[in-house]
């Protein structure tokens, strides 16, 4: 019996050792992590990614584009020599959501720029559900407009929303909004006065 004793009890210890030297492997990583020797902590990888809207954190940062109170002036002029009305003028110039806000009697307008993160993706993003929320009703479909954003197929960059009164386009990552009613006007001449208010604003936008 005494020899029996033994042999258990040294099995039990040999598997003990096992045990513990399985447990107390210190050449596993986890996961994302990098192995370092010689006592250095292990260093997590980053990983990059997009947003839940396709937004690239590395090429779509905010910008510093804005319309200054300058500009809004010069845009109220080309509002005016349009409308055939003064307007009063509103300026908020801070980025990376500016506006020049104009009005007068018939007339309101509104000239939006976005220079936030990934303002080119959300436009995109925008014009995308638009088209998804509006197919049984036509004037809310947006409408492709030549020379106003960047050349891109199909005049993809610009597009009109007759139901809204509203020019959205883009260039680079800013994001421009024109909002525009002048009574009596039609839709193609309110569209034509959005799109000179739009090449604008993108141009006295550029430098920042």
């Amino acid at each position: 019996m005494g020899l029996v004793r033994n042999v258990a009890w040294f099995v039990a210890l040999g598997v003990a050792l096992v045990t513990a030297g399985c447990g107390s492997s210190g050449s596993g990583t986890t996961g994302g992590s990098t192995a370092a020797g010689g006592g250095e902590r292990a260093v997590q990888t980053p990983i990059q990614s997009r947003g839940t809207k396709g937004e690239n954190p590395t090429t779509e940062a905010a910008g510093t584009a804005h319309l200054s109170p300058a500009d809004c002036e010069a845009l109220a002029t080309l509002a005016e020599r349009g409308t055939g009305t003064a307007l009063r003028l509103h300026s908020t110039p801070a980025p990376p959501l500016s506006r020049c806000r104009l009005g007068g009697p018939g007339v309101q307008v509104n000239v939006y720029l976005d220079a936030g993160f990934a303002a080119n993706q959300r436009y995109h993003n925008r014009i995308e559900e638009t088209v998804q929320f509006n197919t049984q009703n036509p004037a809310g479909l947006p409408r492709p407009v030549p020379h106003v954003g960047e050349k891109a197929a199909y005049n993809s960059d610009a597009s009109w929303i007759p139901a809204l009164g509203s020019l959205l386009a883009v260039r680079g990552n800013r994001w421009l909004t024109v909002t525009i009613s002048v009574a009596g006007r039609t839709d193609r001449q309110l569209l034509a006065q959005a799109a000179v208010l739009a090449r604008a604003g993108f141009k006295l936008s550029a430098g920042g």
